[in-house]
């Protein structure tokens, strides 16, 4: 299985593998994050084997023997990012996630996502990494690195050892919330997280009411006015907070303020002013 590992350390392998396929046991000098979108097969080491289905993951050292073996009913397909410790050395923040990944998830076991909502979110890593590495061009060495970084951070947060994905909408909808939480500021589409949860849009609104107790746009603006209210304590500039907390209209803003706080952005920048006084 070679690979042709470019300067900056950082290099996605999509291997199609047949029925007649065989690997030789073998080492490699970086580390592999290993995805099965189709087949089955396993995972094996001089010492015992990981048993590898569609939708599985697995994490493999630089240096540990290993090799994949494939069911010849189902030969596997694999998307394997590799990185060198060149790469990883780079940034400490990705060194330090690197090695969080590496002791929570033993090259011993499979990696599974914890719900349909976290696989998505590490299925398009992967999948940004391919596409971007194929285009190349100016700035796509830095691209992958920061899409390794963001691969690297949805493992870590939402992965656990472990074979079968799973797919249930509960477990989906907590994966969403906990997004929501960290990225209420970006654009929300229905359609599209409804996708990731593995439901239409309509049984997604339903259920997540249930959950929530509000549909997706109350619960996000819910969170926006939130955080903006922090940011016009501390600065008291009312555009500045609206666009910062993921608005991207003005008067929409306002009424959603006025609706959620009661009062407008500037009488709550008042208010907070004569509360310090």
């Amino acid at each position: 299985m070679g690979v042709p590992m470019p300067d900056a350390g950082i290099y996605i392998l999509e291997s199609h593998h047949s029925a007649s396929f065989r690997m030789a046991m073998g080492s490699w000098p970086f580390h592999k994050i290993c995805w099965v979108p189709v087949g089955r097969g396993f995972l094996e080491f001089e010492d015992g084997r990981v048993v590898l289905g569609t939708h599985a993951f697995a994490v493999v050292p630089k240096g540990c023997e290993h090799r994949f073996v494939d069911d010849p009913s189902e030969p596997m397909t694999l998307i394997i990012a590799c990185a060198t410790e060149a790469a990883l050395r780079g940034e400490g923040t990705l060194a330090s996630l690197f090695a969080t990944l590496l002791q929570r998830f033993p090259r011993s076991k499979a990696v599974r996502a914890r719900s349909a909502y976290h696989f998505s979110l590490m299925r398009d890593c992967l999948q940004g990494m391919l596409r971007e590495q194929s285009r190349g061009g100016l700035g796509s060495g830095a691209m992958l690195h920061a899409l390794l970084t963001q691969l690297v951070v949805a493992m870590v947060r939402g992965a656990e050892p472990g074979g079968v994905v799973d797919h249930g909408p509960a477990a989906a909808l907590e994966g969403l919330l906990e997004e929501l939480e960290s990225h209420f500021d970006r654009p929300v589409s229905l359609e599209e997280v409804a996708e990731r949860c593995g439901l239409s849009p309509r049984r997604f609104t339903q259920l997540f009411k249930e959950r929530t107790g509000s549909t997706l746009v109350e619960y996000v603006n819910r969170l926006r006015i939130d955080y903006a209210k922090e940011r016009l304590r501390e600065t008291g500039h009312v555009a500045y907070a609206c666009h910062e907390s993921g608005f991207q209209d003005l008067a929409y803003f306002y009424r959603s303020f006025k609706r959620y706080v009661g009062c407008t952005p500037g009488a709550f920048v008042k208010a907070e002013a004569a509360g310090k006084d």
